[in-house]
Formats: C-alpha cells, sequence, structure tokens
C-alpha cells in the first residue's frame, strides 16, 4: 500500500486529508445515500502526483478512473453546486499548479506531466533542444515533409488560389513564415497531427473574416484577417504565455507602453493553461513588430509546444498543405 504524502500539500486547496483507497474498487461507502456526490475530486497517486477532476456523481466517476488507473492510492473530495463546477475546477487546477505540486491533468494546466504523443515525433531532449533556438532547430531538421492524399489538397485548392489573388496574401505569407519558423516545433515533422494552417476559414466571416488561421489542440495559436470594410487593411493575433512575456513586461502597462498600438485579450482557452495571454493588432505594421520581437516570439515558442504536448488537434480534416508547403518551402 503506497504511503500518502501530507494533506498540508493540498489542504491550501480546500481538500480534507485524502482517504487511503489503494485496494478499493468504490468510493460509495464514503457517501452512502445522503451525502452530496457533485463536487471537485482529488485523487493521489504514487510519488505524490495528483488529478483534480469534477463529477456529478462522484462515486460513479470514481468507478471509471479506477478501470483505467490501478495505482490511485488517495482519495479527498469537496462537494460543489453543479453550476460551478466548471469554474471550481479551473481555479483549482491553477491553484494546484502554483503550489507546485505534480498535476496529471491536461485541461487548465499549463504543462504535462511525462510522456506525450509528441514525444514520439520529436523527443523531449530535441523539445529541449528547440526550445533553446527553434530557428536553428527549425532550419536544421533534416525531417522530410508530409505528403497528405490528394483529396486533402483538393479540398482547398480553392481557397488557396483565392488567398493567392488577395492584397494582403504577400504580408500574410510572411507573418505566417515568421510565426511558423520561430514559434512552432519542428514545423515538418508536426504538422497535421499536431498543428494546422487554415486557409479563408468561415469563422467570422460576416464580421472579422480571417485570412488563416493556425491552430493546435483545440485552441488557435495564430490568426491573421481583414478589415470587412477595407480588404486591405490586416489585422491579428497570437496567443502566448504570459508567464514568459512577463519576464521582460512586468505589467500591463510596461507592454502597452512598448507596444502602443496592440490591445490585450483575456482568454480561457482550454488547452492553454493559466499562463496564457492574447495580444491583438488592428494593423499589419503594429503585428509585425509585435511579432518580431524576441520576447513574444519566445512565450509564444513556448505556449505552441505546451499546447502540442497535450494532445494532438482535432482540426487536421482543415488543414491547407499548400499553404503549409509554400511556408515551409520559404523557411528552407
Amino acid at each position: 500500500m503506497s504511503p500518502l504524502s501530507s494533506p498540508r500539500r493540498y489542504a491550501p486547496l480546500g481538500f480534507p486529508p485524502a482517504e487511503s483507497i489503494s485496494t478499493l474498487r468504490s468510493v460509495a461507502h464514503l457517501f452512502g445515500s445522503s451525502k452530496n456526490r457533485c463536487g471537485i475530486y482529488l485523487l493521489e497517486f504514487p510519488g505524490e502526483r495528483f488529478y483534480i477532476g469534477q463529477a456529478i456523481d462522484v462515486a460513479r466517476r470514481f468507478g471509471q478512473h479506477r478501470k483505467n488507473y490501478e495505482d490511485i492510492a488517495g482519495f479527498s473530495f469537496i462537494p460543489i453546486q453543479r453550476g460551478s463546477l466548471d469554474q471550481v475546477e479551473r481555479d483549482l487546477i491553477q491553484k494546484a499548479e502554483l503550489l507546485n505540486l505534480v498535476i496529471l491533468n491536461t485541461v487548465h494546466a499549463s504543462n504535462v506531466i511525462g510522456e506525450t504523443d509528441l514525444d514520439m515525433v520529436l523527443s523531449q531532449e530535441e523539445q529541449a533542444e528547440w526550445l533553446s533556438s527553434p530557428v536553428r532547430f527549425n532550419t536544421g531538421d533534416a525531417a522530410v515533409p508530409i505528403a497528405l492524399p490528394s483529396t486533402q489538397l483538393e479540398r482547398f485548392s480553392k481557397q488557396f488560389h483565392k488567398f493567392k489573388k488577395h492584397p494582403l496574401y504577400i504580408p500574410a505569407s510572411d507573418l505566417l513564415t515568421i510565426y511558423i519558423h520561430h514559434c512552432i516545433p519542428a514545423p515538418k515533422r508536426t504538422e497535421y497531427s499536431f498543428w494546422v494552417v487554415s486557409c479563408l476559414p468561415a469563422t467570422n466571416r460576416s464580421t472579422w473574416p480571417r485570412l488563416l488561421c493556425v491552430s493546435a489542440g483545440v485552441m488557435e495559436l495564430l490568426v491573421l484577417g481583414f478589415h470587412k470594410d477595407d480588404p486591405s487593411a490586416l489585422w491579428g493575433f497570437v496567443t502566448v504565455a504570459s508567464d514568459v512575456l512577463s519576464d521582460t513586461f512586468k505589467t500591463d502597462k510596461s507592454l502597452i507602453d512598448f507596444f502602443p498600438s496592440v490591445e490585450i485579450i483575456r482568454r480561457q482557452y482550454r488547452d492553454a493553461g493559466q499562463h496564457q495571454i492574447t495580444l491583438w493588432a488592428a494593423d499589419e505594421q503594429s503585428f509585425a513588430i509585435l511579432l518580431q520581437h524576441r520576447t513574444v516570439q519566445e512565450a509564444a515558442a513556448l505556449l505552441a509546444l505546451r499546447v502540442m504536448r497535450k494532445r494532438a488537434t482535432i482540426y487536421s480534416k482543415f488543414h491547407c498543405k499548400q499553404v503549409a508547403d509554400h511556408v515551409i518551402d520559404t523557411n528552407n
């Protein structure tokens, strides 16, 4: 039976001391028929590793976990109203990271612990090497670009040809190249499975039409578009790791003072975790200055890596290979 960690480690989260349940198949006995089973639970694994989740019926949820994980050693629970589950779960996961607990969650957490699918394409040693010098690594990567079925190319051929005729084709392509070159880990290896670029997507077409969108996991990383009333005027936004950005820009004010035309947007992308910030610019020059800043590139690179370590992207079917090929060829 695995010894449990000291409850003091997670007490600031509000969880009572965990029950030792190493050999138990159920926690129903902790609730009986009268206690509230809706709330947030904490699972402890050997090595002082934790998982935080939500459940409407935690006894049933635990049973599902136990079928998949034989090494669950401890269980704690906080009753929470159903309507508050999402918010409280997110807050507790983020607080747990601040307490330096080893959290096994992927959603709402900034970093993923342990082995991931990305490691099979780009080893953890290579990830560290890439993060230390993205441009050098990407430029020197001798991997052969992927090939996709002709149906994938045909699906977006019209959009690509339309994009090539757009007045912002060159500046948008240049900005995308900068982002891919500086911020996407080994793009030739990770393309399609871990990152995609969509061309002239339909999102917000009637209000803020888009030219290009780079996505990973289940979120947007970089979006470039044009103003509805002026197709020659570009706008863009990029989501970056706020903990990296704050090393240089200690406050929002210092960031805006340096980039006076940039707007800060607070989003809650589930895959980005608590250390995320979105930077938006309404014109090409302002966004280009932003995207070429070294700290912004480093912050964007780390966030992209964090997201790609969490999961493969769900947007592969929207990937425009023609745009990706153009960018990767430009990089080389």
